[in-house]
């Protein structure tokens, strides 16, 4: 499972990567186009918007694998004991049922739905924008059933996790 999780990191790492590669090349050609040609280009517009937004979910599931996702922190650092542990478990629960339902379902029936809707300036089936949310959703999946079979034992030293 260890290594499994260490591949998703690295593709997603790599993924994230060529992205923000995009979006800073994109953006040097549209200042580029825009104050020196005088003819600003629309397509890197549209790549970049779309770019984001599969850099955002690509990070987000990314966080996940880290458990460096937002969450109530406050909580977390006042409960100690067998309470945190079922507190992480609550929380990882929580995010399993919101991605499953929200995310991969419900990303899922979306990027079917959009598949006849076109981009405008790129042409490019909006359902292909749109399947970023179930395919971060499934790496999502993945990282949360990971925490909670990985959850370590309440230690019995100090009480804590």
């Amino acid at each position: 499972m260890k290594k499994i999780k260490n591949w998703l990191d690295l593709i997603l790492f790599i993924a994230a990567s060529i992205l923000i590669f995009v979006l800073v090349i994109g953006a040097i050609w549209q200042v580029f186009t825009r104050f020196v040609l005088q003819d600003p280009s629309i397509i890197t517009q549209e790549l970049m918007r779309f770019s984001l937004i599969w850099l955002a979910m690509i990070g987000s599931a990314y966080a996940f694998g880290h458990d460096a996702h937002l969450s109530f922190g406050i909580f977390k650092d006042k409960v100690k004991g067998r309470a945190r542990i079922w507190l992480f478990t609550a929380i990882d629960l929580a995010v399993i049922g919101f991605t499953l339902f929200v995310l991969v379902i419900g990303g899922y029936i979306i990027a079917s739905a959009t598949m006849a809707e076109l981009s405008p300036m790129l042409g490019v089936p909006m359902g292909y924008i749109y399947s970023i949310l179930p395919i971060s959703g499934l790496f999502i999946l993945f990282y949360e059933i990971n925490n909670l079979i990985n959850r370590k034992p309440v230690s019995t030293e100090k009480g804590e996790v």
